[in-house]
């Protein structure tokens, strides 16, 4: 049994292997999902309200809290294949309805939902792809790709299609293009030979409540599949903070428009790609769960800056000769903006150890008939507690500021993040049978 798994699990990632249909369809279709995505957000936000992008991320929001547990046990039920498939579709279809309904505010919300449930079963769908394609030693270097192709979608997406189409033809061209996209990772998905592991006969089938329940169970016991989550949850709700606050951080913080993000977005991709360098061999090293708790220590601090940052800017100055002054007389280029490029390279650095690592730690964990329901687990519980806060997040920059929300909703996390982690109460159970469980004894 073992050589055929390793058969299958080929070796090499990105030669011919279902790795690679996986890693390339990914790629495409997070480059149309941010493109589609960031050009409905610009449409939202130019009278410059937050509140607008605020109903944009709870559109994006609401349907895991609804449908993401019956998301992730359909993912673990359906052949994963054939749901990617069925979901970039979906997604295409989604797109070419954007060319036609774009200027209708009710329609957009509906559509951004549409676009968000059809994720609650993909989601979950891909993200159990990876341990059962790839050999379990080579899970980090895997997980990294497939954060890249994240990451690289993310800049090709925001950062080059959708702006240069908006400005050369309109948002309607962003739409058009993103249909194409999604048809052609529909295509790629079609090129693999598998995305499933070999089936274990002696695991007995579950029905549908009584897969829901073994996720939870496998949550609620395993300590590291538990930390895995609160660091990865509590690090997504954050970035939705992010999201919700960008648009006005950019003109109210660093005084440019909300389509010059690239001062922001480039550095931390530099960082993202710093990090994927190094987190195989860290995770080798370390442990993936210690990676993940570092890199979100790593992340809070990184925000934090970024609601001081003029503060930070005027320390930098009194005390250190870096060079940010001569930036600011030579290149023109603002002191503000330059510490905040330079705090974006930790950033986009310790967002991405995050990421990885947290995910290994459940591709790990969790056994391969259970890793749609972790996943979709772990984005459920996230929705659902960070939904009341998201809601909350736009009308508190419009009254208090943008840098004090900032503040105000990384320090929450903080103070969260540490009664979860060393509660004794939360994720006891079972522990990894290789090593001791991470950061507090059970």
């Amino acid at each position: 049994m073992q050589a055929s798994e390793d058969d299958i699990r080929e070796d090499l990632l990105l030669r011919g292997s279902p790795f690679r249909r996986l890693f390339e369809s990914r790629l495409v279709g997070q480059v149309a999902s941010n493109a589609m995505l960031y050009a409905l957000l610009i449409l939202l936000v130019e009278d410059g309200s937050s509140l607008q992008a605020t109903a944009f991320v709870i559109a994006l929001t609401l349907p895991s809290v609804i449908l993401g547990i019956p998301g992730g046990t359909v993912a673990d039920i359906v052949p994963r294949r054939l749901t990617m498939l069925g979901s970039y579709l979906a997604r295409a279809a989604i797109a070419g309805a954007l060319v036609y309904y774009g200027g209708n505010l009710i329609y957009i919300y509906l559509l951004v939902m549409a676009h968000s449930t059809i994720g609650q079963v993909f989601g979950p769908a891909e993200a159990a792809v990876v341990p059962a394609v790839v050999r379990r030693d080579r899970l980090p270097a895997a997980n990294a790709l497939m954060t890249l192709g994240l990451m690289v979608g993310q800049i090709a997406g925001m950062v080059v299609l959708a702006p240069v189409l908006i400005k050369l033809l309109s948002p309607d061209a962003v739409f058009v293009m993103c249909a194409l996209l999604f048809l052609v990772a529909a295509w790629i998905v079609l090129l693999a030979r598998r995305f499933t592991a070999p089936v274990d006969d002696s695991v007995p089938a579950m029905g549908f409540i009584d897969a829901t329940k073994h996720g939870f169970e496998i949550v609620r016991t395993d300590r590291r599949a538990y930390l895995a989550i609160v660091y990865l949850v509590i690090s997504l709700a954050l970035s939705k903070v992010l999201i919700i606050l960008l648009p006005e951080y950019t003109r109210s913080v660093l005084d440019i428009e909300p389509e010059d993000a690239v001062y922001v977005a480039l550095p931390a991709a530099i960082g993202a790609a710093l990090a994927l360098l190094v987190v195989p061999l860290m995770s080798r090293l370390l442990g993936a769960w210690r990676v993940a708790a570092l890199g979100f220590v790593l992340l809070l601090l990184g925000l934090f800056g970024l609601g001081f940052v003029v503060y930070l800017r005027d320390f930098i100055l009194e005390n250190w000769d870096i060079g940010i002054g001569f930036v600011e007389d030579e290149v023109g280029v603002s002191s503000v903006i330059t510490v905040t490029m330079l705090l974006a390279v930790p950033l986009g650095f310790a967002f991405t150890l995050v990421g990885v690592a947290s995910r290994v730690v459940l591709n790990e964990q969790a056994p391969p008939e259970a890793q749609g329901r972790v996943f979709s687990v772990q984005m459920a519980i996230g929705d659902l507690l960070t939904l009341v806060p998201l809601l909350l997040i736009g009308a508190a920059a419009d009254i208090f500021g943008v840098r004090t929300t900032l503040i105000t909703a990384t320090a929450v996390a903080t103070i969260l993040s540490a009664y979860l982690t060393f509660g004794r109460r939360f994720g006891s159970g079972r522990r990894s049978p290789e090593t001791e469980s991470p950061v507090v004894a059970t």
